[in-house]
Order: structure tokens, then C-alpha cells, then sequence
């Protein structure tokens, strides 16, 4: 899982460059840019609970780290509902 996670990181930091060298103000730019951003923290929390988990041999980093996620994820969702007005 952190092997993968890392990997997806790479490619979630290089879609992110991509986006920002864009510059675009239309609202499915935007809203690519907020989804990206949130993969590459998720991603970050992934390999973070993994470690943690993994150190610690607990599964409540895991426990933890999902719900700062699913925060996260609903946070995202509400600034791109906004983005819609």
C-alpha cells in the first residue's frame, strides 16, 4: 500500500504542476485543481498510516488518518459545489 501510494504521489504532484502552470479560471479547471490537491494530501496520509500502523502495529494512525480524509473529501466536494454558483 505505501509502495503504491508513493508512486500515485509522483503522479498526482506532476498533474498538480501541470494544473497550476495552467492558469485557467474556468470552474472544471478549478475543481481538477482542488481534487488533485486533496489526492496528493490523501496520498501523503496514506504513506503516513501505513508507517504508523506498520511502527507502531496499531490500527488506530489508520483509524485516525480516514477520518481527517473523509474531512478533507467533504471539504473539497463543498468548494467545487460553490464553484457551481
Amino acid at each position: 500500500m505505501i509502495v503504491v501510494s508513493i508512486l500515485a504521489l509522483i503522479a498526482n504532484g506532476v498533474c498538480l504542476l501541470l494544473l497550476q502552470k495552467s492558469k485557467s479560471e474556468e470552474a472544471h479547471m478549478k475543481a481538477s485543481m482542488i481534487f488533485t490537491s486533496n489526492d496528493v494530501i490523501i496520498n501523503l496520509g496514506v504513506i503516513t498510516a501505513g508507517v504508523l500502523v506498520n511502527w507502531l502495529n496499531s490500527n488506530n494512525p489508520d483509524l485516525i488518518i480516514g477520518t481527517i480524509v473523509f474531512v478533507l473529501v467533504i471539504q473539497g466536494a463543498l468548494r467545487i459545489l460553490k464553484l457551481g454558483k
